[in-house]
């Protein structure tokens, strides 16, 4: 359904291999939990999800961390799971195959999640 790829916004970015629907489940990505106070980096750090106020996540599978930034994103941070250290992304628009899929991030990422 995606696929990692050379993206024209930023490095590698998540692209659509089908048609996807509103709604659809794009990926279910493991987390790994650093502690917000870690000197990460700048390949990590950029890589970095908010998840607890001591901890931050890193995705480490699936396409997870290669999401990029749009203000006008077509997909979201639907849940994420802090038992089982899960954080899955719903697609927020339909999104045409070989779309690239985006998400929206900023200082400010939780306050976007489930938006």
């Amino acid at each position: 359904m995606v696929e990692v790829k050379q993206s024209p916004l930023h490095g590698k970015g998540v692209f659509a291999t089908r048609h996807i629907a509103k709604g659809e489940l794009l990926v279910a990505s493991h987390m790994a939990l650093i502690h917000v106070n870690e000197n990460l980096p700048e390949v990590l750090a950029t890589l970095q999800f908010p998840w607890t106020e001591e901890y931050d996540a890193i995705c480490i599978s699936d396409a997870g961390s290669f999401f990029n930034h749009s203000s006008q994103p077509n997909a979201k941070v639907d849940e994420r799971d802090f038992d089982n250290l899960i954080q899955t992304f719903v697609a927020k628009t339909d999104i045409v195959k070989g779309t690239e899929i985006t998400i929206y991030y900023n200082d400010a990422f939780e306050d976007f999640v489930n938006l």
